[in-house]
């Protein structure tokens, strides 16, 4: 993805590049029910901060009514809003990728984005946007390290990405921002961490494919962290958000460490793991080694930078 630099219409406010955020300020979370948004809440009020999620379906104060597909928004409620943080996508591993599933892939994502860029006018205090992406956007080639000025990959999930990050430049052109290719987040609940350490708990754990299939991972809370770090720091352009690579292997093993279980069973075959998953099995077979270096060299550091280190809190009760 090409870097955008400041665009003539672009609203700002303060310093430019270090700009010292009011920490009363208002952060507005695009799909924040989901287990990031709601740690990012946390995080974010744990600094002060008002924190306001869009839904279609609000039950507490601090849940704003939206319905993107019909052009809705409650506005009232959003005249304080300073930031924009956009989290909204659906589960890009939950179910096969037939065509009408794909199709809801992308509208889920740029559909949000697009509505977003529309109603920025109408939101006065608003000067920093935020864009969630994938990192799993470039070829994958083994031995090559993906920096962030690399070319989008000629897979689907390239594609998605690819759709999604070009809704959110319809926002960038309007105000300050950055965007965020996160990788696959370790989380104590859900994602990608449940779904290993399930067979790896019940004693029938492996290794998938060849096992030496890299994966570039960060930990929720760093995660979260970031993004208020991004909005603190008036972050602009695209970032590899991740804390390291490890292969599946790497994985495995780290969790079956951390369980006290065993592996026995032999690597799971990737033509099996087609047969099951069909297309899908792209998001646990790709090999994709990707690089952190720009996002360090804003300053940020990493809580969790190291594998066991990450995943032993998430993993152990102590």
């Amino acid at each position: 993805m090409s870097e955008h630099p400041t665009e003539q219409g672009q609203r700002h406010s303060g310093t430019e590049g270090n700009l010292q955020v009011n920490q009363a300020a208002t952060v507005l979370i695009a799909g924040g029910t989901g287990l990031i948004g709601q740690r990012l809440k946390q995080l974010f009020e744990k600094k002060g901060y008002t924190v306001l999620v869009l839904t279609r379906r609000p039950k507490a104060n601090h849940e704003v009514f939206w319905d993107p597909s019909n052009g809705k928004i409650d506005l009232e409620k959003l005249a304080a809003v300073q930031c924009i943080i956009n989290l909204c996508g659906e589960n890009i591993g939950a179910a096969r990728w037939t065509a009408s599933r794909k199709a809801a892939l992308i509208k889920s994502r740029v559909e949000p984005a697009v509505f977003l860029a529309s109603i920025l006018d109408k939101l006065p205090a608003l000067n920093y946007y935020i864009g969630a992406s994938g990192v799993n956007c470039y070829a994958a080639e083994p031995g090559v390290v993906y920096h962030e000025s690399a070319p989008y990959g000629p897979d689907f999930l390239s594609t998605v990405v690819q759709a999604w990050e070009k809704a959110h430049q319809e926002i960038l052109k309007q105000v300050k921002g950055s965007v965020l290719r996160i990788a696959m987040v370790l989380t104590p609940q859900g994602g990608a961490l449940a779904a290993m350490k399930r067979p790896i708990a019940m004693g029938i754990g492996s290794a998938i494919g060849s096992g030496e299939q890299m994966s570039p991972w960060i930990h929720i809370d760093d995660l979260c962290e970031l993004m208020i770090f991004s909005f603190e720091k008036q972050l602009e352009g695209t970032y590899n958000a991740l804390a390291a690579n490890n292969s599946n292997s790497d994985l495995t093993k780290t969790i079956a460490q951390l369980l006290h279980k065993p592996l026995w069973a032999p690597k799971v075959p990737a033509f099996a793991l087609k047969l099951l998953l069909g297309e899908r099995a792209f998001l646990v077979l790709t090999n994709l080694k990707a690089s952190n270096q720009k996002l360090i060299q804003t300053g940020f550091s990493f809580k969790y930078p190291d594998l066991k280190q990450a995943l032993k809190p998430l993993l152990t009760k102590s």
